[in-house]
């Protein structure tokens, strides 16, 4: 009987091709949809659990109760925490440290690169983490000083086919690191990224890196614990904050663990930390609903054609009624058929995922593998999800359809029912809500992102080129900016500690006036006489460090640090900052200048009181340029580094190319809310597409009717079209209050965003309006424009 059930599904497939297409596409395009989503959820959710210890181990984070800190949890800890838990808790079995995650010079014979994340750890991380040694030492490999770790792909890079355990190469043109050993490259989906790992162990020329790495009075360091047990916060912050106390570290520094398991998904407030490609709850949570969405919309397309079609099929359900086929017989006949469709759909878009998946891991900077969906556990997943769509879809025309009474619908009353007609307007109700929410959600994330890239910063990152500099490039900066100065389509450069974009460091301040019991935090930069001016920040009071003055114990302060300590003139007014290693060290520095607020970091989080100090010669270069002849511009640059800095990689960016990355993956997920929202559109439009069809064939002879009485094509467009845009309006009002609570939570994200207003939902409700109207005309002119002749001959 199934064999037979199958047949009779395939004749109507081929009986309706142009409803079966649009019905396969539809169902196809959301299963695609949602099947990709699913992907990139998965592989979220999916980050550091290739660690076979995964659920025992924590990351050491630290509260920093400053008065100057708005944002409190960062990821640094101070560097003895992680071997004192070791010794004092027993559940604590191992600890690793790491500091650093710089890009850096390394070189070999004649040929020098720069590697991508350099860190200093020890060998312990190997112990806790499942980071594959593939060559040399397999414990012990970062013991000793200056011994060193690299990846396979740094180690091809730099040697190609040689072995490069036990060679030598140089850091930075002056550190000889000697390689113990090669580890696997990283599996994309560890939040730890390194590819050279120098040993943490002082060189006999690093006594003070030894007192740092002894130090309870700062934070500065990585710290990974692995327990004999499942992390528990609850259980082990105190006995971390104990242990804090007890070694006098700073009083309002409070230690925390947070599991591995939440550091990708939960770390959106943490700020100093080495997370890659760190993402938020909140968007799996979007995408989940989206996917979901977009699912239910295909399934209620499906459900609208099938309904919709009923009429057609009433006749055929009376003759098998008549002739001794029961009502559980045709139930399942429909089911099947529901499941043949939605089976044929999977395939096609199983095939869609794999075809378009490399290419939005392009777009997005994603990692999802398509190649999971064929394991045995997902295929069950994705055949467990074909019956369940297809039953959804089609438990309700089954039974629609099953329940015809032979002698009502050979009179065809059933295809004017009411509740065939309820049923239509409520599940086109349900399409557009999804489709405008999703037209809503998709303007208010393009708002945001176009607030993020035009907000006012306070600086200018336009044609500004930003080197760093690193080992001896850095004493050689004042001749190399010097040189850089005879051309004239160099505007101006100017050093700092830190590019902007990056959290800058953070200290703590004895403002005058203020007991020394004082708990401010600030951050803080080291920046010289002409970066400033390079960037086009300004002053609001006072002047910027200048060559005409001993500017060694001055300071610039920003407007937030005058509204912190509540000074209404700042100028001439004393800070002293710690500068030994006891607290009583303080040094004095004076006020000379004010600088108007500018946005240092990100504006995920909220600005705050910085002060900046005088060095000639930093890390960072900034290089404003003119805008024409920018590449002549750049290669003059280039010949002058090298002329400079021989042997030094010559690396480059633009700070506004800089400043977009930092906000990648907010630009991933607006485009995918609006791939997504399109398919959505698609989907609706279909569905819509065919339902006007289905429409302008049943009231065909109401048509010609009216036109015989003189109606014109336009009177009868507007009567076939006023029922669609009545259900849009519908569907705009409840679509609106889900769009607005749903993005509001998503914008609590930003310290600084837009504020919702109308326009963005009377746009998605008039483009909603003009797609549905776009759809609906060409049946409904296909109608107007027909010979009433034929409509009335028609049976």
């Amino acid at each position: 009987m199934l064999t037979n059930f199958f047949k009779i599904g395939i004749r109507n497939l081929l009986k309706q091709k142009g409803y079966s297409v649009i019905k396969i596409a539809g169902l196809a395009f959301g299963l695609a949809a949602s099947i990709i989503i699913y992907l990139f959820i998965q592989e979220d959710l999916s980050y550091d659990t290739h660690h076979h210890n995964y659920p025992n181990i924590g990351r050491l984070l630290t509260i920093d109760n400053g008065e100057g800190v708005s944002s409190k949890l960062v990821g640094v800890t101070p560097p003895p925490l992680g071997a004192a838990a070791v010794a004092e808790l027993p559940e604590v079995l191992n600890s690793a440290r790491l500091s650093g995650g710089s890009r850096q010079d390394i070189s070999y014979e004649d040929k020098s690169l720069k590697c991508d994340a350099y860190f200093r750890s020890e060998s312990s991380l190997f112990e806790i983490f499942d980071f594959k040694i593939v060559d040399g030492q397999a414990t012990g490999m970062l013991d000793e000083p200056n011994s060193a770790v690299i990846t396979q792909t740094l180690a091809r890079r730099i040697f190609g086919d040689e072995n490069p355990v036990g060679k030598t190469i140089r850091l930075n043109q002056n550190t000889e690191l000697h390689i113990t050993a090669v580890a696997a490259d990283l599996p994309k989906t560890s939040h730890i990224q390194f590819d050279l790992l120098r040993s943490m162990t002082p060189a006999q020329n690093e006594d003070g890196y030894r007192q740092f790495l002894e130090s309870w009075q700062g934070i500065s360091m990585f710290t990974y614990l692995l327990l004999d047990r499942p992390v528990d916060p609850s259980e082990l912050n105190p006995k971390l904050q104990a242990i804090s106390k007890k070694n006098n570290a700073v009083e309002f520094f409070f230690p925390v663990v947070q599991p591995l398991k939440d550091v990708h998904l939960h770390s959106k407030e943490i700020l100093f930390e080495s997370n890659s490609n760190k993402s938020d709850i909140l968007n799996v949570y979007v995408l989940s609903t989206i996917a979901f969405l977009i699912l239910l919309l295909a399934a209620v397309n499906f459900m609208n054609l099938v309904t919709a079609r009923s009429a057609g099929r009433a006749k055929e359900v009376g003759v098998r009624k008549v002739i001794g086929a029961v009502r559980p017989q045709l139930v399942v006949q429909y089911l099947v058929e529901s499941t043949l469709i939605t089976f044929v759909s999977a395939l096609l878009a199983l095939m869609l995922v794999f075809a378009i998946t490399p290419a939005l891991n392009n777009i997005y900077q994603r990692f999802a593998d398509p190649m999971v969906m064929l394991s045995t556990q997902h295929l069950l997943f994705l055949t467990t999800l074909v019956l369940v769509v297809g039953f959804v879809a089609g438990i309700y025309p089954a039974f629609v359809l099953s329940s015809f009474k032979p002698v009502v619908v050979v009179k065809g009353n059933f295809k004017n029912s009411n509740s065939g007609i309820r049923l239509r307007k409520a599940l086109v109700v349900l399409q557009f809500t999804i489709s405008i929410a999703l037209m809503v959600g998709t303007g208010i994330v393009f708002q945001q992102m176009h607030f993020i890239y035009t907000a006012d910063l306070g600086y200018n990152r336009d044609q500004v080129i930003t080197i760093a500099q690193t080992g001896q490039s850095v004493q050689r900066a004042t001749t190399f900016r010097n040189e850089l100065a005879r051309n004239t389509n160099v505007v101006s450069t100017g050093t700092a500690s830190t590019r902007l974009g990056q959290q800058l460091g953070r200290t703590q301040i004895f403002p005058e006036g203020f007991s020394n019991e004082t708990n401010i935090i600030t951050s803080i930069m080291a920046v010289d006489e002409n970066y400033l001016p390079t960037m086009s920040m300004t002053m609001s009071a006072g002047r910027n460090f200048s060559l005409s003055y001993d500017d060694s114990l001055s300071m610039l302060i920003n407007e937030e640090m005058m509204r912190l300590l509540k000074w209404d003139e700042a100028i001439g007014k004393k800070i002293s900052l710690q500068s030994g290693p006891n607290p009583t060290d303080l040094t004095a520095y004076t006020v000379v200048g004010v600088v108007k607020d500018f946005h240092f970091a990100t504006i995920r989080h909220r600005l705050e009181p910085m002060l900046m100090l005088y060095n000639s010669d930093n890390p960072s270069l900034a290089i404003k340029i003119k805008a024409d002849n920018a590449s002549e511009t750049i290669a003059f640059i280039e010949a002058t580094w090298k002329q400079v800095n021989p042997g030094a990689t010559f690396e480059y960016d633009f700070l506004d190319e800089q400043f977009a990355n930092l906000y990648r993956n907010e630009q991933a997920f607006a485009n995918m809310f609006t791939h997504f929202t399109v398919l959505a559109l698609v989907i609706a439009g279909l569905g819509l597409f065919a339902l006007s069809a289905f429409t302008a064939e049943q009231r065909k002879k109401e048509i010609g009717i009216r036109k015989v009485l003189g109606a014109s094509n336009g009177t009868i467009l507007v009567r076939l079209s006023a029922e669609f845009v009545q259900l849009i309006v519908i569907s705009f009002g409840l679509a609106s209050v889900l769009a607005y609570f749903v993005m509001d939570s998503w914008l609590n994200d930003f310290q600084y965003s837009i504020d919702i207003g109308p326009g963005i939902f009377v746009v998605a409700g008039l483009g909603s309006i003009v797609i549905a109207l776009l759809t609906i005309s060409f049946q409904a002119l296909k109608a107007a424009w027909s010979n009433p002749v034929n409509a009335l001959r028609s049976e």
